[in-house]
């Protein structure tokens, strides 16, 4: 998996008083943890993350995270949930979950089905799909 450049800063604004400030300013609060460090509060620019999200490929996002002024400038995320706001859709929160080049990751993949099957081309069957998702362990 292709790991896709994104930018974020350190949030110093908390609470939900913070949060609706920071959306005001265009940008979406985010979280990131992993077992390597604690938890850390960030800010994401709203528009870079709405390019990441409506041009992806797949649900399974793989992040290359510089975050401004941090001990360590990349760091490797999966993006695990992001959160729409119901009516408008618009992004309210993304939790970002940091990862290892090294580390077996399991994640989610969405099963597609190419091509026609014989039975329902030349019979007039119907193609049942049992699985939509299977469960994959590999390095990111």
């Amino acid at each position: 998996m292709k790991a896709v450049a994104l930018t974020a800063f350190p949030r110093t604004l908390g609470r939900r008083a913070g949060a609706k400030r920071l959306r005001a300013e265009g940008r979406v609060p985010a979280v990131i943890y992993g077992r390597q460090a604690k938890p850390q509060n960030l800010e994401i620019d709203r528009k870079a993350l709405e390019n990441l999200i409506h041009h992806s490929v797949t649900e399974n996002l793989l992040v290359d995270l510089a975050v401004d002024k941090d001990a360590r400038p990349k760091r490797l995320a999966l993006v695990q949930e992001v959160q729409h706001h119901a009516l408008s859709g618009e992004v309210l929160h993304v939790d970002l979950h940091e990862v290892s080049e090294t580390e077996k990751v399991t994640i989610m993949v969405p099963v597609e089905t190419l091509g026609e099957a014989a039975g329902v081309k030349n019979s007039g069957g119907v193609l049942e799909h049992v699985l939509f998702k299977i469960k994959v362990r590999a390095l990111p």
